[in-house]
């Protein structure tokens, strides 16, 4: 077995690693952008997100690739362990420390989208609190008002039922 390909993907592994430590700082800036309320700076992060997004693509087709060469089938992470154990033992042990970041990345990754998407479910209900409000202070005034743009209201049509008597 190639040890070259093995020390490839290592790299590859670690470039991945790296996007996803990215990634969720950028979740953390998200989360933080969410708490107070900045919406023009979300669109910002949520674009560096699909970059980053997009670049993980990549790195993740690049190691099926170089995983496929290696093996002749799309390993998991176990699978390549247990090929290095096989067919190159010195790779073992920095692929498992390997798996052991991303597993914990992913961990990461997902509690900080929950909280993410959590806030952004709160910030709805919050606006459509607040345009509730703003629709119910207008909305009095305008059913005042008759077509004539006149007050139309039952007071006012006592008082003339009562003058007229």
């Amino acid at each position: 077995m190639d040890n070259k390909q093995f020390h490839n993907l290592i790299e590859i592994l670690d470039k991945e690693i790296t996007a996803y430590e990215k990634l969720k700082e950028l979740f953390q800036e998200k989360k933080e952008t969410l708490k107070k309320s900045k919406p023009d700076d979300l669109g910002v992060l949520d674009n560096k997100i699909l970059a980053l997004n997009n670049k993980i693509l990549k790195l993740n087709d690049t190691r099926k690739n170089l995983v496929v060469e290696l093996s002749g089938e799309d390993l998991n992470m176990s699978g390549l362990i247990a090929l290095a154990e096989r067919e190159a033992p010195n790779f073992a042990e920095p692929l498992k420390e390997r798996k052991v970041k991303i597993c914990n990345n992913f961990d990461e990754l997902a509690l900080l989208n929950r909280q993410n998407v959590e806030l952004l479910k709160h910030g709805i209900i919050i606006s459509n609190k607040m345009l509730e409000t703003i629709v119910n202070a207008f909305a009095p005034q305008g059913s005042f008002y008759n077509g004539a743009g006149k007050t139309d209201t039952h007071d006012i049509d006592m008082w003339t039922v009562n003058e007229q008597i």
